[in-house]
């Protein structure tokens, strides 16, 4: 079961993290893959997606807001990235403000996601707007991401830190199964539904799979109103190495 409570469409059923400024502590990284977005009325244009979850530790504007659910499980919250490092992609902007350092010549070349994990974070959070139709919204989402007070530690979480490798996964399908396609397969089937979705509407599993289903063409509005925006990102895919912040 997803602890990001934020995919349930702003039923007021469930408890909700309340806007303001929290720490937090990255513990998923979700290689979603690649598909056609539309923006407007523009043609399709294809767009590789990543998702970061950070679990809530603590709030620190306002410093009341509850941190954790009724069953005491931490709130978590996430946001969809397009995978680029360019100067102007918010993947870069919100890891560069995370860090409070701006990327490298090196880095830029090729930057590991998965060191990013149990690093702590201040992350400040809004809600979403309601859809065209009055219906939805009202589900927390990440704003901006900053440098904590005397910077980031790397930290144990509650949830089980994971990174999804849709690279590795898909050779599961290609005849390449090994340990390592394996246990990807262990943390797909772990994955909270809507991501598990998308991943299997992506273009990249469905090459895997004989691309025997058509990619769904999606709605940027609604792709960027779902919860909640791995790989390096650069030519080489997902590394273990730890990042310096």
């Amino acid at each position: 079961m997803s602890l990001t409570i934020t995919d349930k469409g702003g039923n007021d059923d469930f408890p909700k993290l309340e806007k303001g400024t929290y720490t937090g502590t990255l513990y998923s990284i979700v290689d979603l893959g690649t598909k056609e977005y539309t923006f407007g009325n523009d043609e399709p244009k294809k767009q590789h997606k990543v998702s970061l979850a950070f679990e809530i530790t603590g709030a620190v504007d306002p410093d009341s807001n509850q941190t954790t659910m009724e069953d005491g499980r931490p709130f978590a919250v996430s946001k969809k990235y397009t995978l680029s490092l360019h100067e102007k992609a918010a993947l870069r902007q919100d890891i560069e403000s995370w860090r409070g350092k701006s990327l490298n010549d090196d880095e830029l070349a090729g930057f590991d996601l998965v060191g990013l994990l149990g690093h702590t974070a201040k992350i400040e959070v809004d809600h979403t707007n309601p859809m065209p139709d009055g219906k939805g919204g009202g589900n927390p989402k990440i704003k901006a991401l900053r440098e904590p007070s005397g910077g980031t530690d790397k930290v144990a979480t509650k949830n089980e830190q994971r990174a999804f490798d849709l690279e590795v996964y898909c050779d599961e399908f290609k005849g390449n199964s090994s340990p390592d396609t394996k246990a990807m397969c262990d943390v797909f089937d772990a994955l909270p539904a809507w991501q598990q979705k998308e991943i299997e509407e992506s273009f990249e599993y469905l090459a895997a799979n004989d691309g025997s289903h058509e990619p769904r063409t999606v709605s940027a509005s609604v792709a960027t109103d779902n919860l909640e925006t791995i790989s390096e990102v650069g030519s080489e895919g997902l590394k273990d190495d730890s990042i310096p912040f």
